[in-house]
């Protein structure tokens, strides 16, 4: 009797969280299937629901800069109209409310596929981390095929650079964020072939 009981309340139990698993999966799941309304630049688009989608991981030309048009102009290609499915890392939404997101078109990631073109590098922020290997791999196939953005020249190069262990940036030595950076979070990089070897992406206000 006492066994029949404990074999029901077990079963109860599996059943209980077999159940809870699959609608946590109904509710609150990891990837989400919509269509792209507009594409707005390189790495933002606008969903069908009004949504706006920034693209882990990566950062193309601004507007102004070389390959800005290309690279809105091929992921338009690629994404106006289309049914994506949005694959989600740690976080969900950035400091500016939009989605953080992984774009796939089928199989195709366009998040990759914009690094592979040379219309995009890698920008990573912690802790959405987990394509940044991947993403690394193909951005150095890119370089070394000299393709979109890694076709351009590099002036004013300097010495030395330093690169942000924390933040995975690199800097010119006179930047206001490498003055700022802490000993412990510091990183010596001979050149900047170096840095970008080592998966550090540039910053954003000094360009080194």
């Amino acid at each position: 009797m006492k066994t029949n009981f404990l074999k029901s309340r077990w079963i109860l139990y599996v059943v209980f969280v077999l159940t809870s698993a699959l609608l946590i999966l109904i509710l609150y799941p990891s990837s989400k299937e919509i269509r792209v309304k507009e594409v707005e630049d390189g790495d933002t688009v606008i969903l069908n629901n009004g949504e706006r989608v920034r693209y882990i991981g990566i950062d193309t030309p601004e507007k102004g800069e070389p390959f800005f048009s290309e690279a809105t102009e091929a992921k338009r290609k690629m994404l106006e109209g289309e049914k994506i499915t949005l694959e989600y890392d740690v976080e969900r939404r950035d400091d500016w409310g939009r989605i953080l997101a992984y774009v796939w078109v089928g199989n195709i990631l366009i998040n990759a596929e914009l690094i592979e073109k040379g219309w995009a590098l890698v920008y990573t922020y912690p802790p959405n981390l987990k394509y940044r290997k991947y993403f690394c791999s193909l951005q150095t196939q890119a370089r070394k095929a000299k393709v979109g953005i890694w076709s351009l020249p590099v002036s004013e190069k300097e010495k030395y650079y330093l690169g942000n262990k924390r933040s995975f940036r690199f800097h010119r030595p006179d930047c206001k964020s490498a003055l700022q950076m802490t000993e412990r979070n510091k990183i010596v990089f001979k050149t900047r072939e170096e840095a970008l070897d080592s998966c550090y992406s540039p910053c954003r206000d000094c360009k080194p």
